[in-house]
């Protein structure tokens, strides 16, 4: 790849789209969440809150991932005040970026963790958010407001009304500056109680999922006749709580490395699955239909072929994020 081309195309990718001085705000203030594997020490667990097996704030450095000399370097933080210049960026910062994301589910030295004073509070409010989904149902739960979440855990004694340290802890994730640990895409949502209209959404049948009407829809119609009935719709428009509980539930599951959770995630507010894009993928191949395995089919092949089609997150792409043959690219 020419490198004026990629550090040009960075550039651009990497800018911040904030909503008003309120946004803005929160953006620039110093986040609370946020360590180094350096500073990272284990903190203890409410004993009242269950701990997935071999959870723990540690940081792993897996040689494999290592390039040949040294240990790879930390992406480049950008922000709205940010003075960094195209032009700062090594050839070693280029390909420490473009390691990260062809290796996205490995560990790298640099990686920025969740602060392990927030671990129980991680761990609580997911499962609390997992309350909500299988009380509301997870079609529901794909469309659902914050306020709307917020409404059924006081109305609810199952789910159980969200606490203040909870809140706080959401607010913080969905304000936080991604940047910092590596996520380059577009704020598309910028306030965490923006929703849904129910009236401008149309559910796909037996796939449990929604996409908005018009052109997303006429995508996937269109889709379908081309390619036939082996392509189905595995994730359609989210909202941002939806958004929010896969990005808490991915940050449990890399041991609260979200750097390594924002490669195969975008942080909430960050998703293009709320303004459009879905995810389609091949009947029976279930599991596999989120990995580059689908590259693979017949149906995708068919789909690449196809001239109206593209793809969010293409292989060295500028957002951080890993290659994702699956989700399709409105507008």
């Amino acid at each position: 790849m020419d490198k004026r081309a990629f550090l040009e195309g960075f550039f651009t990718a990497s800018t911040v789209a904030f909503g008003g001085l309120y946004m803005l705000q929160r953006m620039q203030r110093p986040s609370l969440l946020l360590t180094t594997p350096a500073a990272t020490v284990a903190a203890p667990i409410a004993a009242s809150t269950p701990v997935p097996p071999g959870f723990q704030f540690t940081a792993i450095e897996i040689a494999s991932a290592k390039p040949a000399q040294g240990l790879p370097l930390p992406a480049p933080e950008l922000s709205a005040n940010s003075d960094f210049s195209v032009a700062s960026l090594s050839d070693a910062e280029v390909e420490s970026y473009l390691r990260k994301i062809r290796n996205f589910d490995a560990v790298f030295a640099s990686d920025i963790y969740l602060d392990a004073r927030y671990e129980s509070t991680l761990l609580q409010t997911t499962q609390r958010m997992s309350r909500v989904e299988a009380y509301m149902g997870h079609g529901n739960f794909n469309l659902m407001s914050f306020d709307e979440m917020l409404s059924s855990g006081r109305n609810f004694l199952k789910i159980g009304a969200f606490t203040p340290a909870e809140l706080e802890f959401l607010e913080e994730i969905f304000f936080a500056n991604p940047n910092r640990y590596g996520f380059f895409g577009k704020k598309i949502s910028p306030q965490i109680t923006a929703a849904i209209p129910k009236l401008d959404v149309a559910k796909i049948g037996d796939s449990g999922h929604f996409l908005l009407k018009g052109e997303s829809l006429n995508l996937y119609q269109q889709i379908k006749r081309d390619v036939g009935n082996e392509i189905v719709l595995t994730s359609g428009v989210r909202s941002i709580v939806k958004q929010m509980h896969l990005f808490l539930g991915k940050s449990i599951e890399t041991n609260g490395n979200l750097s390594r959770a924002s490669r195969s995630l975008a942080p909430p507010g960050h998703s293009y699955h709320g303004v459009g894009d879905f995810d389609i993928g091949k009947l029976g191949l279930g599991a596999r239909n989120f990995t580059a395995d689908f590259s693979a089919t017949e149906g995708y092949k068919k789909i690449a072929g196809l001239g109206y089609v593209d793809i969010r997150y293409p292989t060295d792409n500028l957002f951080g994020v890993r290659f994702e043959p699956w989700h399709i690219k409105l507008g």
